[in-house]
C-alpha cells in the first residue's frame, strides 16, 4: 500500500485547522500507512485522532535556554532526524506554511517519491540566502509547490493552501467540505459525570492583545444569568494552558463574586494533555473563548462556541465554521485609540450568544 508522510510542526490550533486534511489522507491511504511529524504538545492529540498512524515527534523550541536556538533544536532534533531517514513514503506533504532552516532540512530528510508543499511564506522577509536554499532545495528534490492562496469567502487562505495539496495529491478538485477541520471526543465520560451540564469558558489567548476583558466577560455571565436560557448555566469551567492557570483562578474569584455560588459553580480545569482539552470542550453545552486554540478546537467538534476575534491575521487561519452553532464577533472600524473590544457592545454579543444557544 502507498505510504504518506504529513509534515505539521506548528501550534495547537494551526494542527486542529489540519485535522479534516489529515482525516483524508487516512481515509485515501489508509490510517496504518500515515506518518505524521508534530511538535510533542501535539502526540497525545494525534493519539487520539489517528492512533494507527505512526508519530514522528519534533523538540522544537523557539526560546533560547543556552545555546543559540537553531543549534539547540538541530540537538534536540537528531534522534528525530534519524527516523526520518529510515522514513520510505510514495508521497511527502507539508502542511507547514512559514519553514525555517531546520523544518525544511527535517521535511526532505524522509525518502519520498513526491513532495509538495505551499510556497514558504517567510520567503518574503527579504532575506536572499534564504531564498536561494529553499529554490535549490526544491530543484534538487523536485518539490511540487502550490503558491500560497488568497482567503475566499469563509474559507481561511490556509485551509485553503490544504485543499489545493491535497488535490494535487490525489489528481482531483478536492471540495473544501472534504478536508474541514474534524475533531473527535475520545474519553468525555469522566468529565461529564463531573461536571455535566457545564459551559467552558477560555478567556486567554497566547497574545495578550487578543483578549477580552475579564470584567466584560462577567458582565455577560451575569446578564446570561438573569435570562431564561441561563438557567442552563450551572457550572462553568475555566480552561487555558497550565501557564494561565494563576490568571484562571484571580478569573474564577472574579465571577463568584460577581455571581451567586449557590446559582452558578465556577471551577478551573486544565486537562493534562491537549486529548483531554478537546474531550473537555466536546462535552460542554457552550464554549466562550477569544481566537486561540479552544476557538479552532471547539469549531471543528462543531460546539456551540461564541468567538470574539480581535482580527488578528484575520483571513488566514479565521473566521471560519462548521455551523450555525458557531459565532466568530468579527472587529470592526473603530478609531486608532480604541481598543478592538470597545467597539462591541454587551447587548450585541448577547444576541449573538442567544442565536448559538437557540441553534438545533
Amino acid at each position: 500500500m502507498p505510504r504518506c508522510f504529513i509534515f505539521k510542526p506548528d501550534g495547537i490550533g494551526d494542527f486542529f485547522l489540519a485535522s479534516g486534511v489529515v482525516r483524508l489522507m487516512a481515509r485515501e491511504f489508509g490510517e496504518e500507512n500515515l506518518t505524521i511529524a508534530v511538535l510533542p504538545l501535539l502526540e497525545p492529540v494525534v493519539r487520539g485522532q489517528f492512533p494507527k498512524a505512526e508519530i514522528v515527534i519534533l523538540p522544537i523550541r523557539k526560546q533560547r535556554v543556552i545555546l543559540n536556538v537553531f543549534v539547540a533544536n538541530c540537538l534536540r532534533c537528531f534522534p528525530a532526524w534519524l527516523q526520518l531517514l529510515r522514513t520510505r513514503v510514495d508521497t511527502a506533504i507539508s502542511l507547514r506554511h512559514m519553514r525555517d532552516y531546520l523544518q525544511s532540512f527535517l521535511f526532505y530528510s524522509v525518502w519520498a517519491g513526491r513532495r509538495l508543499m505551499a510556497s514558504n511564506l517567510l520567503l518574503g522577509n527579504g532575506r536572499r540566502v534564504r531564498r536561494w536554499t529553499e529554490q535549490s532545495m526544491n530543484a534538487i528534490f523536485s518539490t511540487e509547490i502550490a503558491d500560497y492562496p488568497e482567503a475566499r469567502p469563509g474559507i481561511p487562505s490556509e485551509l485553503e493552501a490544504h485543499r489545493l495539496l491535497v488535490s494535487a495529491v490525489l489528481g482531483r478538485n478536492v471540495d473544501p467540505s472534504e478536508i474541514w477541520p474534524e475533531l473527535k471526543a475520545v474519553n468525555p465520560s469522566r468529565i461529564d459525570s463531573l461536571y455535566s451540564p457545564y459551559f467552558v469558558c477560555a478567556p486567554y489567548s497566547s497574545d495578550i492583545w487578543k483578549n477580552f476583558p475579564e470584567h466584560r466577560w462577567i458582565e455577560l455571565f451575569v446578564l446570561l444569568n438573569t435570562q431564561e436560557r441561563g438557567s442552563r448555566l450551572r457550572n462553568l469551567v475555566l480552561t487555558g494552558s497550565s501557564d494561565q492557570r494563576q490568571s484562571l483562578e484571580a478569573f474564577g474569584a472574579m465571577i463568584r463574586k460577581a455571581l451567586p455560588e449557590t446559582r452558578i459553580k465556577t471551577t478551573v480545569l486544565i486537562p493534562e494533555d491537549l486529548q483531554g482539552f478537546i474531550d473537555l470542550l466536546a462535552g460542554a453545552d457552550c464554549v466562550f473563548t477569544v481566537d486561540t486554540a479552544a476557538a479552532h478546537g471547539a469549531t471543528a467538534l462543531d460546539c456551540r462556541t461564541l468567538i470574539l476575534f480581535s482580527g488578528l491575521h484575520q483571513g488566514m487561519f479565521a473566521p471560519w465554521t462548521k455551523s450555525n452553532r458557531q459565532h466568530w464577533i468579527l472587529p470592526k472600524e473603530s478609531s486608532s485609540n480604541m481598543q478592538w473590544h470597545e467597539a462591541h457592545a454587551t447587548s450585541e454579543i448577547m444576541e449573538c450568544l442567544e442565536n448559538i444557544l437557540s441553534a438545533p
